[in-house]
């Protein structure tokens, strides 16, 4: 308990910084939830008496039990695998981290697709909107950037006609991007510095989404999705050009998860054939 605790109070000032609060309490909520379940009468052993079995029968339980998808568990492990890395650090420890290999199923996650340019204008014209979410969702559809980069621009990537980072966080590839000159009469400098504030906005995006009609599957991150589509269909930029755009690491990344089949345009161009 004592380990559980000193960790959670650990990552709390080193990572506040960076990270925002709500973010941080889910972290420290993953601890607490592997605390209470070592704490059940079938489950109960000292701190350094923990092995691996126990790890893999927590992921039994919150899958099965706790009716948790495979990877928040696989999230939970994780921060589980740092607190006996902190434990070992700092001698409540002493036997190999058990979290080193847990047997968590493999998640398949749904399919993300591009949302319709109509109902992201139609959002990012919302007067219900505060000017931040304006900014951030901006960002995300009219330069395709990863949330995390999108959120965190810096003053010196922000040139007049263009938005160039050298190291993407994800991929560290560099990606250079033309302002659209809707942004340069916005503030998008560290809009959303903290991953917790932009998990915050990207809710509410999704809740302004539901508010006209879009009730598909649809996050911030969708909006690369949306931006791949424009680049290929209005754009009629190649694969090539739209991986550098995306900063994804391979081409195949573009072509085959971010390149979606769009009917009612396919069938616009065979009804135009002579």
């Amino acid at each position: 308990h004592d380990a559980c605790e000193e960790f959670k109070q650990n990552m709390i000032s080193k990572e506040t910084k960076n990270q925002g609060m709500d973010y941080i309490k889910q972290k420290c909520k993953y601890i607490d939830n592997f605390n209470d379940f070592m704490k059940m009468p079938k489950n109960v052993k000292m701190f350094s008496q923990v092995d691996s079995s126990d790890i893999d029968r927590y992921v039994v339980y919150r899958i099965h039990e706790g009716n948790v998808s495979a990877k928040t568990v696989a999230d939970e492990v994780r921060n589980i695998k740092l607190m006996f890395d902190f434990a070992t650090k700092y001698k409540y420890f002493e036997s190999e981290n058990p979290a080193l290999n847990p047997d968590i199923p493999k998640h398949n996650p749904k399919k993300r697709i591009p949302i319709p340019t109509q109902y992201v204008l139609e959002v990012l014209r919302s007067k219900e909107i505060s000017e931040k979410d304006r900014a951030y969702w901006s960002i995300c559809y009219y330069t395709g950037l990863r949330a995390s980069d999108a959120g965190a621009l810096k003053k010196e990537q922000v040139h007049k006609d263009r938005i160039l980072i050298h190291d993407t966080e994800k991929t560290d590839v560099p990606v250079e991007i033309p302002l659209h000159p809707k942004l340069k009469k916005m503030n998008i400098v560290n809009v959303y510095t903290k991953k917790g504030d932009r998990d915050e906005s990207t809710q509410r995006f999704k809740k302004e989404l539901l508010k006209i009609g879009y009730e598909q599957r649809a996050d911030i991150h969708s909006l690369r999705h949306t931006f791949n589509m424009m680049m290929l269909r209005e754009g009629g930029l190649s694969s090539k050009d739209r991986k550098k755009m995306l900063a994804h690491s391979s081409e195949a990344t573009t072509a085959d998860i971010y390149t979606h089949m769009d009917f009612d345009f396919i069938d616009e161009k065979i009804r135009s054939l002579p």
